[in-house]
């Protein structure tokens, strides 16, 4: 079934260093949008400074992603809207301002109207978008009008205006170079309307817009060619051009010969360089030099952080009044789909209507044009009170077009409108998940592999928020029992999890299925420095959210600190990259999932890191009852994984289930035979056992839990022995 679906390169997850290689120019765009044609009924692009996004109307966003992927592996850097609430939320959110670098800016709404004036003139909008992309318009005025999250203002004029200021340029004293006419325009309105400058030039890419522009501003216009003299001149020069220019740009500027560079190391006076451009316009090694300063829209959006402050305190309205338009249209987008049995339904009444005035006119005698138009509207006014009781309860069969007996297609039989052609799904399932990047992924990949068993039937993706995701992981389940108790409330009818997440006590009335072979279950080293686990240097801080590594690890090098990191995995490597930490412990699988394991330093194999129990084994947790929803999951089941996953965890729940001790467990099948590694320890790992056992796949949770006690009874004698040596 068709749904609005979508994929977003945003300054959320992408530093503009990848941001400025993905940017489309207008021509690009149309060539973009032309080649996903190919493979949706509708597609539309953002294309800005800040963001790709990109927006369809068809079944998969998996071509989107494809396309993405013919610029290089950014995956890890996108944002997956794999289904129509989670995408229209999204524009929604982002025509409010809600996702830009300065919360409530105007900008974003004049950029979707561009994207859709575009998408129009390259024919590739139809009803679906062009409706979508005028309730997020509409959406983004009345967040701005019912609210005050415009009002403080923090556009990107206003910033550089800010920053001229904290600078402590006498704006009257000051000569201006700003290069390009589109978004500047408004950078220089801000400053002509607050004050008088020295002298000013302007340089495009278009000389006539150039001219024009420098009329309009009492300026002078330069060719972007022979801008040396304009540059040695002004103090301030601000950079706006999504075109490539070269300027300042040499990869060694010490070693060029180019004026152009060379006069920014000769020149004696304090310069101030504002880059807005995507690309960028200078060359950010501009910043090592004393008598510059540069920002570009990354630095711009930390300086803006303070300023925006008093919008934040209006989010929660604007999302109320986001959520509102959003079921608003996604009610919309529902009834479309019962749409042609309203229309032929209409047709049949009025061509009824039609014959019964032919046979009513003569019978009136001689009546005027008038009395006609009046009998006329009458009659349509009767048939629309007739038949609203029927169209709304069309509308309300097509929010839950599921019903086990298909009742539309019983309105359109007692409609008589039998020939009209609708797709209407066998069944409906809700797939819960969790928001993070790692988690969509993960559900994404399930949900094509379900859609790929039962194409008839659909499947709606739905985000819920646990305590793990809100940064509290030390209660049990802190990823899961929220979709636990959404699932016994009937909100959504099956939940994905990784297996190592799931608490080994039982939730009554659920049952979970390990699905799927088995993934690469090792951990990976990724060090700042690049230097492999052995090659670090001793004292070096190493994160971990996790005792099992740490423990296994400390046993190979004591002389490391093991300190607790938590988040996803974007943010563990950001604290990495930006924090106390030398280096990180995280799963390959996740890795893997997200196009990212080039980011490993090192990959540990099974027999020095045994990984935690059930780790790189995705499960469906469903109701516990027999129905076609359990009929098609278990289809998924994958019997030599199931069967390792059941040795896991009867191990761990030999040695307590979820107490706060090391314990690892990996188990490989072969035909009939299964060998289980076991690791428990105290916590400190200061008492630490491995070992490992081999039977009969049969007797898997049998040996699980000989072998976790077996690792339990050398932990207590060694804890015995040591009492007794401390005692002596």
């Amino acid at each position: 079934m068709d749904k609005v679906v979508g994929v977003e390169l945003s300054h959320r997850f992408a530093p503009i260093s990848v941001r400025e290689r993905l940017a489309l120019n207008t021509e690009q765009t149309k060539t973009a949008i032309q080649e996903l044609k190919k493979s949706f009924k509708e597609v539309f692009i953002i294309s800005t400074c800040n963001r790709l996004s990109i927006y369809a109307f068809g079944k998969s966003h998996n071509p989107i992603l494809e396309y993405f992927d013919t610029f290089g592996n950014y995956r890890q850097y996108l944002s997956i809207l794999p289904d129509s609430e989670i995408a229209i939320k999204n524009l929604f959110s982002t025509a409010a301002g809600l996702e830009s670098q300065a919360i409530g800016e105007h900008q974003i709404i004049g950029q979707i109207r561009d994207a859709l004036d575009l998408g129009r003139e390259e024919k590739t909008i139809g009803p679906v978008l062009d409706e979508l992309i005028r309730q997020s318009i509409h959406t983004g005025k009345k967040v701005r009008q019912e609210t005050n999250i415009g009002k403080f203002s923090a556009s990107l004029a206003t910033v550089g205006f800010e920053l001229i200021h904290n600078h402590g340029i006498k704006l009257e004293d000051s000569t201006f170079l700003i290069i390009g006419t589109g978004n500047m325009a408004n950078l220089v309105t801000t400053v002509l309307d607050r004050s008088s400058i020295k002298k000013l030039y302007v340089a495009s890419h278009d000389d006539e817009r150039a001219n024009q522009m420098a009329e309009e501003w009492n300026g002078e216009a330069v060719n972007m060619q022979n801008m040396h003299q304009a540059l040695s001149e002004a103090n301030i020069i601000v950079g706006g051009t999504q075109g490539e220019i070269n300027l300042l740009h040499e990869e060694t500027m010490a070693e060029s010969k180019c004026p152009r560079a060379n006069f920014a190391l000769e020149a004696g006076d304090k310069k101030l360089f504002i880059d807005f451009g995507v690309p960028r316009n200078f060359n950010p090694d501009l910043k090592n030099h004393n008598n510059i300063a540069l920002y570009d829209l990354d630095d711009i959006k930390k300086i803006t952080y303070d300023g925006l402050l008093k919008r934040y305190n209006e989010i929660p309205q604007a999302r109320q009044i986001v959520n509102e338009e959003v079921t608003w249209f996604a009610t919309w987008l529902k009834n479309r789909k019962v749409a042609p049995v309203i229309e032929a339904y209409w047709n049949n009444l009025e061509e009824i209507r039609d014959e019964e005035i032919k046979w009513l006119l003569p019978k009136l005698g001689n009546i005027d044009e008038h009395q006609k138009e009046v009998l006329m509207r009458f009659t349509h006014r009767l048939l629309r009170k007739i038949s609203n009781p029927t169209i709304d309860g069309i509308k309300n069969i097509a929010q839950n077009l599921h019903e086990q007996e298909n009742p539309i297609n019983t309105a359109k039989h007692i409609l008589d409108v039998d020939n009209v052609d609708i797709f209407v799904p066998k069944k409906k399932i809700i797939v819960g998940t969790r928001g993070s990047k790692l988690a969509l992924t993960q559900t994404n990949w399930i949900v094509e592999q379900l859609k790929n068993l039962q194409p008839d039937y659909e499947f709606e993706t739905k985000i819920i928020r646990t305590s793990g995701d809100d940064g509290d992981i030390s209660v049990v389940g802190a990823f899961t029992s929220a979709l636990q108790r959404t699932m016994l409330a009937g909100e959504i009818d099956i939940a994905i999890h990784s297996y190592k997440d799931i608490p080994t006590e039982e939730v009554n009335g659920l049952r979970v299925i390990p699905v799927t072979e088995r993934k690469d279950a090792r951990d990976v080293f990724i060090s700042k420095s690049g230097q492999s686990f052995k090659e670090i240097a001793a004292g070096s801080i190493i994160g971990t959210g996790s005792l099992r590594r740490s423990t296994q690890l400390k046993q190979l090098r004591p002389d490391l600190n093991y300190e607790f990191i938590q988040g996803n995995v974007d943010s563990r490597i950001h604290q990495m990259e930006t924090g106390k930490y030398d280096a990180i412990i995280l799963a390959a699988t996740g890795l893997q999932k997200m196009n990212m394991i080039d980011v490993a330093t090192e990959i540990f194999d099974l027999e020095t890191v045994v990984p935690a129990v059930g780790q790189a084994i995705l499960g469906i947790e469903l109701i516990d009852k027999e129905g076609y929803i359990y009929d098609l999951v278990k289809k998924l089941r994958h019997e030599p994984t199931k069967h390792a996953a059941d040795a896991e965890r009867a191990f761990l729940i030999a040695l307590g289930g979820g107490c706060n001790l090391p314990i690892a467990a990996y188990a490989t099948v072969d035909d009939d035979n299964i060998d289980i590694t076991g690791v428990f320890a105290n916590e400190d790992g200061s008492i630490f056992t491995k070992n490992n056992i081999t039977g009969n796949v049969a007797d898997r949770k049998a040996l699980a839990q000989e072998l976790a006690m077996q690792l339990k009874a050398e932990v207590e004698t060694k804890k015995e022995q040591l009492a007794n040596v401390t005692i002596k």
